[in-house]
């Protein structure tokens, strides 16, 4: 895969953060009408080169709902994200074209100089759903770009749609007051990240640029099932190497300051989360804690109430996604790639009681939907159009998972609900 596979592993090594865990004291409001939506994910990888060289490692990923929205009367956000599409289309031919011209520049300028040195300019994308349901869908959109230097740059942005509609939610539409958000954004920052540069004594970085952006309405946030989550990407608070920082404000974090149509969390909820961002969440019996899943060189690290868990073996393009349940079970369900093989299988770790404690699986299964059938077999042509599909999870008692059967050696689909051990049980093919 692309150079960048280790990019999110080091940009936050040495980094000290510290996120509260706030108990909520089950005063959430849980509604048990909201409905999970169905989304896929598909991230298409494209090479561009000379007769010498790759000159561009770059890929796209698109958004789309799986089935028609008609039955759960959210053809709004059908088409918002059919619309979506359209629009990463014309962003990425564009950003290709320029980049791919810029390299052919830069490779023709070191030529020049004996002997020269080029390497592949990049632009990688993916997208996280935070939320999907019948009330608001929450996209998470990564992008790294390198073009020569010493490190490329990178970030996030969120997109979050009003799932009835389809509109675009601005702050104004979920937050009764900015100003307020402001305080919150600022409090919860300071207490995640007591080590920071911003908190330098003296600096009013942090005060100034919250408040520039929220009330300018240019921050980049996600409404997820149980909050609202708030990123700033490198250089915007602080260093290149403190990396991306997060604040997670949840609905009983600040009674009153969530509209009432988006203050009320699902009673079951799936959540994708960012590799190597920690995140505060809260779940249906009232409690929070910070979850955090990343890739280190000893296997996927997983990091809950408090306590870490490495499972080795597995280290390579992490998606993870977190269940939570109305019993109060919890799980992380992440996709990773085992070592020596070149397609992502599930893993599943139990959180229920805080501590992370791995389940295991007796059959390969994942959560990614073109696994090729003789997927032992198979080899990877980077010159073809590679690409990922993956179904994301979004409803615990129905979700796509592709299945492989060591006897046949063949791969088939299936539909899956979590298990009362957290392992997925295959309701049908």
């Amino acid at each position: 895969m692309f150079q960048y596979k280790g990019l999110k592993k080091a940009i936050v090594a040495g980094m000290v953060l510290v996120l509260s865990a706030s108990l909520c004291e089950a005063e959430i409001p849980v509604d048990r009408s909201i409905q999970p939506v169905q989304l896929s994910v598909n991230t298409r990888y494209f090479w561009d080169g000379d007769k010498e060289d790759d000159l561009l490692w770059s890929s796209k990923t698109l958004v789309s709902m799986v089935g028609s929205g008609k039955e759960k009367g959210v053809t709004g956000l059908q088409d918002r994200l059919w619309q979506y599409g359209k629009d990463v289309d014309k962003q990425y031919k564009d950003i290709r074209a320029s980049m791919l011209d810029a390299a052919k520049q830069e490779k023709a300028l070191r030529k020049e100089y004996q002997p020269y040195t080029f390497y592949p300019f990049e632009h990688s994308t993916d997208v996280y759903i935070r939320r999907a349901d019948t009330v608001a869908a929450s996209l998470l959109e990564f992008s790294h770009s390198y073009e020569g230097g010493v490190h490329g740059m990178y970030g996030v942005r969120g997109k979050n749609y009003d799932s009835k509609s389809g509109k675009e939610l601005s702050l104004t539409d979920v937050f009764t007051d900015a100003n307020m958000l402001v305080g919150a954004i600022e409090t919860q920052l300071r207490r995640d990240y007591p080590k920071a540069t911003f908190t330098e004594e003296g600096s009013t970085l942090l005060e100034d640029t919250v408040s520039r952006m929220v009330l300018d309405d240019v921050v980049s946030w996600t409404l997820d099932p149980c909050g609202a989550t708030f990123y700033f990407n490198p250089y915007v608070i602080g260093c290149y190497a403190e990396g991306i920082f997060n604040a997670t404000i949840l609905f009983d974090d600040y009674p009153g300051l969530f509209k009432e149509k988006y203050a009320s969390m699902p009673a079951n909820y799936c959540m994708e989360l960012y590799p190597y961002l920690p995140v505060r969440t809260c779940f249906a019996d009232g409690s929070s804690t910070a979850v955090e899943v990343s890739g280190t060189d000893s296997g996927i690290r997983v990091m809950a109430g408090g306590q870490t868990l490495v499972d080795s073996g597995y280290n390579g393009e992490l998606r993870p996604v977190l269940v939570s349940l109305a019993d109060g079970r919890r799980y992380l369900y992440v996709d990773a790639v085992e070592e020596g093989e070149q397609f992502e299988c599930t893993r599943v770790y139990d959180i229920s009681n805080g501590a992370p404690v791995a389940v295991p699986l007796k059959n390969w299964l994942s959560r990614r939907e073109n696994v090729p059938a003789d997927f032992k077999k198979a080899k990877i042509d980077k010159k073809k159009k590679m690409e990922k599909n993956f179904y994301i999870m979004s409803n615990p008692d129905g979700f796509f998972m592709t299945v492989f059967d060591e006897e046949s050696g063949k791969t088939s689909k299936g539909i899956f609900k979590v298990g009362a051990d957290g392992k997925p049980v295959e309701l049908s093919k």
